[in-house]
This record gives C-alpha cells, structure tokens and sequence, in this order.
C-alpha cells in the first residue's frame, strides 16, 4: 500500500469512529429499549444465565428476522462484561460499522481502484457512516443486524468477483448468503444481489459460465427457502403497500433520500449507476471494482423495492433504522458519478454532470441535519425519562410509576415492562444507575 492510502484510510476510518463514539457517548443510555427487553433479555439472555438456552433458539424468529449474528454478539458482550448494558452494546456497534467502510476501501486500494476524482467517493463514505440520520441504529445495541447484514453481502459478492470459479469460494459465498437470510428478513435479497454479479461477470464475458450458473440457481432458491420461513406478521400487514401507485409513491421518498423528496433527486442519485453500468458492460470495460459497486447497487435498490412494498402504505417518511440499507447503493452511485468524471476528464462541457450527484447528496445530507438532530435530542430526552421512571419503579415496587405516555418507559406495555423488572434474573444484570459513563 502506498502512504497516501494508508492515510487516506485510516483518516477516513478515525473520522468515522469519532463521530459515531461523539453520538453514542452523548445520548445513548445503559438502560435496554424497546425489543431489547424480550429478544434480548427475556428470551436470550435469561435462559443463557439460568442453563436452559437451546442451540436452535439462536435463529427462532424475531418478529420478521431472525438476528442470529446480534444474539452471538450480544451473549458475548454479556459474558464478557456480566452486565445488560445497552451503552456497552453501542459502542461495540461502532468497531463492527466501522468495519463496513474497511472492508470496501480496503478492497479498492487493494485493486489500485483509487486514483483522480474517483477519491470523491470518500464524500459518500464518510456521511454514510459519520452523520446521525440512523439514530436508532446508532444509539440501540440491539441494532447491529443492519452492519452485519453489510458486512456478509460485501465479502460474498467479493469472493464472487475475486474468485468466480473456485469451488471454496462458492461455497463460502452461499454460507455468507444464508447467514444474511438469518441475520435479517431482507437478507433473502443477499443472494440474488450475488447472483446478478455473476451475471454481470457473464454478459461481460460474453459466455454462460456453467459453474456460475448453477450457483446462482441456487442463490434464488437460497432466497425463495428464506422467504417460505420468513414469518408472516399479522400486525404488519396493515403497513404493505396496497397498490403499485402506492409502491411507486414510497419509492419516491426512498430513492430521494437524503434529499428531497422528488423523483428527480431519485434520479440524480441513481443514475450514475443505471447509465455507468450499461456503458461499461457494452465496452467490456467493467473492473473489480466496478462489479462490488454494481452489486452493492443492485443489493440497495432491492432493499428499497422491498421496503416500499412492505412498508409503503402511505409512506410519509423513510425509518430512521431503514436508511443503512440505502448506503452501499448510495456509495456505489457515488463510485460511478467518480468513474464517468474521470473518464470524461478531458471534456469538462460533459464531466460536470458527475459532480452533480456529489452537490445533490451533500446539500441532501446538509439540509436534513437539523431534521436529524432534532430527532436525536427527542430520543435523548425520551431516554432520560425512560431510564428515570425505571430507577423509581425499582426504588419504589410503585406500579403506578410506570404508567406513562408512549416512550416515556423504555417498552410499549407497562404491565409486561413490570414483570421484567420484576424478574430477578433480569433485575440481577440490568446496570447501575451510575454505570456505563
């Protein structure tokens, strides 16, 4: 590695991990939330501490997922520090997002992919992973199935590109593809996002590799077993997307984020990609580089049509939790805006068009900032309270105590909230009042 890489790198990675550590220690708080309180304390880690937690428990539903990465590293973290500590949970969440940006420079400068304006794609790297717009991601430990799911859908379409016809590889590449189907319920999408990279390798080559066709086969079943198990929520029916006018109008909100909610910053956003890729292909011109780029692309783009069709009932707003989702595609867009700027370098009457993306993104992502604060300081304060009414409950035994509006305690039934605490196993392990900080 040159020096230049070296420190491009690691002054990209501190960057990212200051910003989130400055979030993490400012406004998450020890005490569990949400989902925390059954998948994690209730269901997970009382039966580890009591010596009844079954193998198979590992992967059993959560609501539409099944989080098996999130509950290893949750009973690591515990038998680690001995404490259910939602603060200690965040800040390993830093080191396991961090790893996301790692993992893709690394394999760019390992390509000698980085060079010119393609450096610009540090612009789209650096708010994806430094800005607070998944706050609850950032802030709740319990999220870290969105980094995870990253994380196993990089290192398959990176073996798929760097080894397409290895037999270890393939099979490497279909394990990381069912540990995404168990690490979140869109992880199905994981497989078929490989699969189209090795269709890309083949309309590239202009051959049909029997090998890979036949993996990919099986990638799509890999999809189709993980869609037949997924749990079908009744509850969440009342969220889908009741017609293609409605999928097509949470697309809008979707493909315009972070900017405005309007089909042509969708377009500016995702362009790059849609005509980069085509063009390249036809000239038989695409990289390594450009083929995780592409497949991160694709992967983003299905997580986005599967949101807006299980999500997209009068879709106002995209989650905060949802919007990691949309940023290997976001970064891979930002990659090809780089590419056609640097190959029309010498034509500046057309290589403006590039930049336009990176001045859309940036004002998406400057004009938005307040918007996302302020939603930090609600959750902060919401905490505050939740974390307040819990240490007086535990004072007290006052049920009365926990009768409060909606986030205002740290879990949606008060009742079943009492009896958790009431638990001595749980009780044993929440932390101090004065822990974590």
């Amino acid at each position: 590695m040159h020096t230049k890489n070296i420190l491009a790198l690691l002054a990209t990675l501190l960057l990212i991990v200051a910003a989130r550590l400055y979030f993490v220690e400012t406004f998450a708080i020890p005490l569990p939330y949400w989902d925390q309180w059954d998948a994690e304390g209730d269901f997970l880690l009382r039966p580890w501490i009591e010596g009844r937690l079954q193998l198979r428990e590992l992967w059993q539903p959560h609501n539409e997922h099944r989080i098996f990465p999130t509950r290893l590293l949750s009973l690591l973290i515990f038998n680690i520090t001995g404490v259910w500590n939602n603060l200690i949970e965040a800040r390993v969440n830093i080191l396991v997002a961090a790893c996301i940006p790692l993992i893709i420079l690394l394999f760019l400068i390992r390509q000698k992919a980085l060079s010119g304006p393609r450096w610009l794609i540090l612009i789209a790297i650096v708010a994806q992973f430094s800005l607070p717009f998944a706050y609850e991601n950032l802030l709740v430990g319990f999220q870290s199935q969105f980094y995870f799911l990253i994380i196993f859908m990089l290192f398959a379409i990176m073996l798929a590109i760097l080894y397409p016809d290895r037999v270890p590889a393939m099979a490497g590449v279909a394990v990381l593809s069912w540990l995404s189907v168990l690490t979140m319920a869109s992880g199905i999408l994981t497989p078929l996002a490989v699969a189209g990279v090795y269709a890309l390798q083949c309309i590239q080559k202009r051959e049909i590799n029997w090998k890979q066709a036949g993996l990919a086969i099986v990638l799509v079943g890999f999809s189709a077993a993980g869609y037949a198990i997924m749990p079908q929520i009744e509850a969440n029916q009342i969220y889908r997307a009741r017609s293609v006018s409605e999928i097509f109008e949470a697309l809008r909100f979707i493909l315009a984020w972070p900017g405005r909610e309007n089909w042509l910053t969708a377009l500016v956003l995702w362009s790059p990609a849609l005509g980069m890729v085509p063009w390249l292909l036809r000239k038989r011109a695409l990289t390594r580089a450009d083929l995780l780029m592409a497949g991160c692309v694709m992967w983003s783009l299905a997580q986005a049509l599967a949101i807006a069709y299980g999500r997209g009932q009068s879709m106002g707003s995209v989650s905060s939790r949802y919007t990691e989702l949309f940023t290997p595609g976001l970064i891979g867009n930002a990659w090809f805006a780089a590419r056609f700027m640097d190959i029309t370098i010498k034509n500046w009457r057309i290589t403006w068009l590039g930049a336009v993306f990176f001045v859309v993104f940036v004002i998406g992502h400057v004009t938005r900032l307040d918007h996302d604060m302020k939603n930090v300081y609600e959750s902060y304060n919401n905490s505050l309270k939740q974390e307040s009414n819990v240490r007086k409950y535990l004072e007290t035994g006052d049920p009365s105590v926990l009768v409060q509006p909606q986030f205002e305690i740290p879990y949606p039934d008060s009742i079943r909230l009492r009896s958790l605490l009431d638990n001595p196993t749980l009780r044993n392990i929440l932390p101090p009042a004065d822990h974590g900080r």
